[in-house]
């Protein structure tokens, strides 16, 4: 551990302002500051060419190591296979790997971070439409892992809600400006539909304006990667919002801290899951609705988990 002290990870998330990767990326630099180790976000811009350029410029500076955060892999292969070539460890996170039989190095691992938050919306909606669901899931296309994410929890109705009716439509952030109208016609084109997915907070503004536009107000809204925003809107009540998955973004630092640490001191990486938890209006008011809470962790519990890190990194 001694010998990284002074040297640069880079942190490359899918786009930088998306408040989840924020918040990530102010944890991770405090996590890896104990270990004297530096911090650099370079944005993906959800662009290849941006992200190649990133891992480019950390390959470049001879990085302790590059996290990438929801980038697949295939949206930079060649720049990945140019950096582990020259000794730069590569975390891909927040995405399944490539393909199944794709297992973790010391050279490139796939943290997988927080891959069950439809499923925990497929349970909500179970339970809370008795069984009875009529449901859009309204499906992230940007990444082969967001659609898979989806197919894992259709087979969470298959077998728990055979009297459940779901329809599976794709947006993507590339086409953010149509998000809105593409979730009017889905509810238009769908007159039975009670129940609407959306899969990550960035959409959740436009299926808010799409059900307005469509005048069904009735529809019991959901989301994953939720923040202040989403969590807000649920606290308010009166509105379409009524689950809301968020990911503990500050453990996510801490834990790919860990994860880059390993993997730069060639100790074997491990498995990297984030902690989520299910919000409605049951449990909505057991928390502080604000982004001080949110970034402190205190919306998942405690936060012993740091001084655990450091123990063993032995800092």
């Amino acid at each position: 551990m001694s010998a990284l002290k002074g040297k640069t990870v880079y942190y490359v998330p899918l786009v930088q302002q998306i408040p989840g990767f924020v918040l990530t990326a102010a944890s991770l630099k405090t996590a890896l500051a104990k270990a004297g180790v530096k911090l650099q976000v370079c944005n993906g811009e959800a662009q290849p060419s941006a992200v190649a350029a990133c891992i480019g410029q950390a390959t470049g500076a001879g990085a302790a190591g590059i996290i990438l955060d929801a980038i697949p892999y295939q949206m930079a292969a060649n720049a990945i296979n140019g950096a582990t070539a020259k000794g730069v460890p590569v975390i891909v996170s927040d995405q399944l790997p490539p393909t199944a039989d794709a297992k973790s190095t010391d050279k490139l691992a796939y943290a997988l971070g927080a891959p069950y938050q439809p499923n925990d919306i497929a349970y909500w909606t179970i339970a809370h439409s008795g069984g009875k669901a009529n449901t859009i899931i309204a499906e992230s296309a940007d990444s082969p892992s967001s659609i898979q994410y989806v197919v894992n929890s259709e087979a969470i109705y298959k077998k728990d809600c055979p009297s459940c009716t779901v329809v599976v439509k794709q947006i993507s952030q590339s086409a953010a400006a149509q998000m809105a109208s593409a979730t009017s016609s889905f509810l238009l084109a769908d007159p039975n539909a009670d129940y609407y997915y959306t899969e990550f907070e960035d959409s959740l503004q436009p299926a808010i304006q799409g059900i307005q536009t469509s005048n069904r107000t009735s529809i019991n809204l959901s989301v994953a990667g939720g923040s202040v925003d989403g969590l807000g809107l649920l606290a308010k009540g009166g509105g379409p919002v009524k689950a809301v998955v968020a990911v503990d973004q500050t453990y996510a630092g801490w834990a790919l801290a860990d994860e880059v640490l390993r993997m730069a001191t060639h100790t074997a990486p491990v498995s990297v899951l984030y902690p989520t938890r299910l919000f409605t209006e049951d449990n909505i008011g057991s928390i502080q609705v604000t982004t001080a809470a949110q970034a402190s962790g205190a919306w998942f519990g405690s936060n012993a988990y740091q001084a655990a890190f450091e123990k063993d990194w032995g800092v």
